[in-house]
């Protein structure tokens, strides 16, 4: 029995009304109202943030035949998660606990999560690796949801470096999750074709539906203890975080309107204008930008079609930390 109620449901279909979908974890839910019917199945921890991608996956979870028994979140990620948002809206509706670990391998955080006693976490975005002891707590381990095509673009940001390197094919990925990034056994898998105009918050959203749709079939294999298929990481790809990249970092036009549709909406790349900084969120290539703002390469002119002066991520500040300076 899957666990509803007319709130999850109104949640659930706001969320996929929106075109981009975002991993800034900052989202609030409408207040809960009603009494939820909670499923009977295997007991079923959930790990991720108060994002668009953490919660459209918590969502397709909650369709399944397991009991939610408790969710998981990591505050040092952004301020909201210390205070109401979309994971605590869910966790008081549903009635169960939800754990802001700072650090989720500590003793204390180890049998909190003990003490609902899993048969399976589920983990879907989280800034923090899981050691041993921590992933040995539920019986039947814990299931990772990455969104690429493992083993290509291990790391924190695959879905920004997929769009900025022009790669032909992205993907999500359900593996089995080990105390390394994205290197477990994969036990699902399901692939696409970028689309040309793909910035990072329609690919989210496209890789998330794939990822709803074989959460099922990963999960019973979960649940069976499949054994899964070791990727190997040697024929596969690592890459780092990123923050706002300048736009000069660029070689070309074609690379910096990659960057821009890259980094939309999640961490725009900037330029300075005038001696200010910039965040473009949408731009294209032409020959020559004329008397447009826009800035010049080998290959032609990025014009910059819009921009802002404040970053849009959690600090939302034109001098943001996160701005990155060309190297």
């Amino acid at each position: 029995m899957a666990t509803t109620s007319d709130w999850l449901t109104a949640a659930e279909r706001e969320l996929w009304s929106r075109e981009s979908f975002s991993f800034i974890p900052d989202r609030r839910l409408p207040d809960p109202d009603g009494t939820p019917e909670i499923g009977a199945g295997p007991r079923v921890v959930f790990a991720g943030f108060p994002s668009d991608y953490s919660l459209a996956l918590l969502l397709a979870l909650l369709h399944l035949d397991v009991e939610p028994v408790g969710i998981v979140t990591s505050p040092g990620a952004h301020p909201a998660i210390l205070g109401t948002n979309a994971l605590s809206q869910i966790a008081d509706h549903l009635g169960v606990p939800l754990l802001r670990d700072w650090r989720i391998n500590d003793e204390h955080a180890r049998q909190d999560i003990a003490d609902l006693r899993p048969a399976l976490g589920v983990i879907a975005s989280f800034d923090q690796i899981l050691g041993a002891r921590t992933l040995a707590i539920p019986v039947h381990g814990w299931l990772n949801i990455h969104p690429s095509a493992l083993p290509a673009y291990r790391g924190p940001e695959p879905i920004y470096w997929t769009i900025a390197d022009g790669a032909t094919e992205a993907g999500i990925t359900l593996h089995r999750a080990v105390p390394k990034f994205d290197a477990g056994p994969i036990v699902a898998q399901r692939r696409l074709v970028p689309a040309p105009d793909e910035t990072a918050g329609t690919l989210t959203r496209r890789l998330c539906r794939l990822g709803a749709d074989a959460l099922g079939e990963a999960v019973a294999a979960m649940l069976a203890d499949d054994p899964g298929v070791v990727p190997d990481l040697a024929a596969g790809s690592y890459r780092p975080s990123v923050g706002h990249r300048h736009l000069l970092a660029a070689t070309s036009a074609a690379e910096a309107e990659r960057m821009v549709r890259a980094g939309v909406p999640n961490m725009p790349a900037w330029t300075e204008v005038e001696g200010h900084p910039i965040f473009v969120t949408r731009a294209r290539v032409v020959g020559d930008c004329g008397a447009a703002a826009g800035l010049r390469y080998p290959d032609g002119c990025l014009q910059l079609l819009d921009t802002a002066v404040a970053c849009g991520c959690h600090h939302d500040d034109p001098h943001c930390p996160h701005r990155e300076r060309p190297d």
